[in-house]
């Protein structure tokens, strides 16, 4: 009872000091905004596009020969010998097979070059992030973690742009 009675009175002691003190600037941003809609991501979004576009186009014209070759079979299989029948059953489960393989090579590697992209992208707003708190005096910044951030605390569109500016100028950061 001593110890919340003496706890008591040390913090209504402390309670005029707490009034004194300048008020925190605190600010939110939208991480998952800046990240989709910074120019670093879209230009990492075209990077990918580029890079992984013909092997795309490739998967697809694979896919359009098998179906092409499925439909071949159903329409002509009873017409086809037995011989004839089983060469291009195999051919089909073939091409199925290297179908599936390049689909799941395709996947994997641009998921690591995208993850590896927006790696950089992650970083650059979190950089852009703590250089507008720095240079503003912000106190605290939160993102995801806020459960409501009125527009008066909202950083984003700030931060957006000076990526933007940043970007558009050649500097990393």
């Amino acid at each position: 009872m001593r110890k919340i009675l003496t706890l008591g009175v040390l913090l209504a002691g402390l309670m005029p000091l707490a009034g004194m003190a300048a008020p925190a600037k605190i600010g939110y941003v939208d991480i998952p905004y800046l990240i989709d809609n910074s120019p670093q991501a879209q230009a990492a979004s075209a990077d990918l596009e580029k890079q992984f576009g013909p092997k795309q186009q490739d998967l697809q014209n694979k896919q359009q020969e098998f179906q092409k070759l499925q439909q071949k079979l159903q329409k002509d299989g009873l017409v086809m010998s037995d011989e004839e029948r089983k060469s291009a059953e195999g051919r089909l489960q073939e091409l199925k097979r290297q179908i599936q393989r390049n689909q799941k090579a395709f996947r994997e590697e641009l998921n690591i070059q995208r993850n590896s992209a927006f790696k950089d992208v992650r970083e650059a707003v979190m950089r852009a992030v703590q250089n507008l708190a720095k240079e503003e005096g912000y106190d605290l910044v939160v993102g995801q973690g806020a459960l409501y951030a009125s527009d008066a605390v909202n950083l984003t569109q700030r931060v957006l742009d000076r990526m933007k500016e940043r970007y558009e100028s050649g500097q990393s950061d």
